[in-house]
């Protein structure tokens, strides 16, 4: 009688295949119990706050709230911040996700690869027009306020707003212009809300088109990130030093001094953008806070010349101080991460005139033009002649801008 075939649940496994089964339950193993691990030895025993590897794309820790701890949902977003923050996590993800770069499809929720290697913040490419008229109120009565408040100091307030990179250089966004067409007109609304308030304002995205048009092979912004470069910088120093000097404000300000644009610092450096990519990089200590390093190859490979120029001046006997502290500085600047990355350096060299600089990280400028009004309440502290704030198109999206509370 002939037996029946057996079948493979009944074949004895061979110890190659006992190998395979046991090294993939103890991989199994390890990446579910790599996460508790982790945190009971990091933040436990040793009591490090911060996770052992600290990147930008981490999921924060969510706010403990008892509706949201009553419904579950702050679980759910504590167990994720958890996994984010392992080490294991975080090889895997970036190993998985430097797969997709290095096949041309990236996937991030915050950012999107466009034309010619640059990388967009989605949401800047897709800002809502909505959402931008319905803080309208809020926003004219906030122009309102911070300019009362320094004509009642006997200065004048200019407002450059830094046009988005996605709105300068619409045409390299995946899908091209189009994609960014439900956004256009929100530039040009700001500028009339601001001089719908009396308050001067310049138009730096006109400035930087016009730039394009002029040095098609001069690039305004980074690729892999989301700051300007010192030439678009330049352009908008010089758009605002017009601007003020074709004004009444400009007519106010002592004679320009002998200034000129120093050595430059240059190293190479991970943008802001190929940091929210998911890759596998890490945030160090800096001495300006912190900075983004490439833990592999391929995030390695994503960085970029970063140069910053220092300011000099031609004539020794010019006695004005031209480190952006100068107290007797007539040009005061409220400025974002975008007054670091050479703007304010290009603003003195455009006026040839200090400039006292009040900055703070934040699209939104709402900080920093915080601290110049607290300066300019203080009792015989000096006053400006004229007081440039800086704020970012994408800003207006912050939760600042819902109720500025100036």
């Amino acid at each position: 009688m002939a037996h029946p075939a057996s079948t493979p649940a009944d074949r004895p496994q061979t110890p190659a295949q006992w190998a395979v089964r046991w090294h993939g339950l103890a991989a199994a193993a390890l990446l579910a119990g790599s996460v508790p691990l982790v945190h009971l030895v990091w933040h436990g025993l040793l009591g490090r706050a911060e996770p052992p590897i600290v990147t930008r794309s981490q999921t924060p820790a969510p706010a403990l709230v008892w509706t949201r701890l009553a419904d579950g949902t702050w679980m759910h977003a504590e167990e994720r911040h958890l996994q984010e923050a392992s080490p294991v996590a975080w090889w895997l993800r970036g190993a998985w996700n430097e797969l997709l770069l290095l096949a041309g499809a990236p996937q991030s929720e915050r950012v999107e690869a466009g034309a010619g290697g640059f990388l967009f913040l989605r949401a800047e490419v897709e800002a809502p027009a909505a959402a931008l008229r319905e803080r309208r109120a809020a926003r004219l009565l906030a122009f309102a306020a911070v300019r009362d408040f320094v004509r009642a100091a006997g200065a004048e307030l200019l407002v450059a707003i830094v046009p988005d990179k996605s709105r300068v250089y619409a045409d390299l966004v995946a899908g091209g212009a189009a994609r960014t067409a439900g956004k256009q007109p929100q530039y040009g609304e700001l500028l009339a809300d601001l001089r719908a308030c009396g308050i001067d304002a310049v138009d730096l995205a006109g400035a930087l088109a016009a730039r394009r048009l002029t040095a098609p092979d001069e690039l305004l912004y980074y690729r892999g990130d989301s700051h300007w470069r010192p030439f678009g910088a330049l352009a908008a120093a010089q758009a605002v030093a017009a601007a003020l000097e074709a004004r009444p404000a400009g007519a106010r300000l002592g004679p320009r001094g002998p200034v000129q644009l120093g050595p430059s610092e240059t190293y190479e450096a991970l943008g802001d953008l190929v940091a929210l990519l998911g890759l596998r990089t890490a945030e160090l200590p800096a001495r300006d806070g912190r900075r983004t390093v490439g833990l592999s190859l391929a995030a390695h490979g994503m960085r970029e010349l970063r140069t910053y120029w220092s300011i000099t001046a031609a004539d020794p006997a010019f006695a004005a101080r031209l480190d952006g502290s100068d107290p007797e500085a007539e040009v005061w600047l409220a400025g974002t991460s975008f007054t670091n990355e050479s703007f304010w350096r290009a603003l003195v060299f455009a006026l040839g005139r200090p400039v006292r600089v009040f900055q703070d990280n934040g699209a939104g400028g709402i900080v920093p033009m915080r601290r110049v009004l607290g300066e300019l309440a203080a009792p015989g502290a000096p006053r400006p002649k004229v007081v440039v704030w800086e704020i970012v198109e994408r800003g207006f999206f912050e939760d600042g801008w819902r109720a500025p509370g100036f």
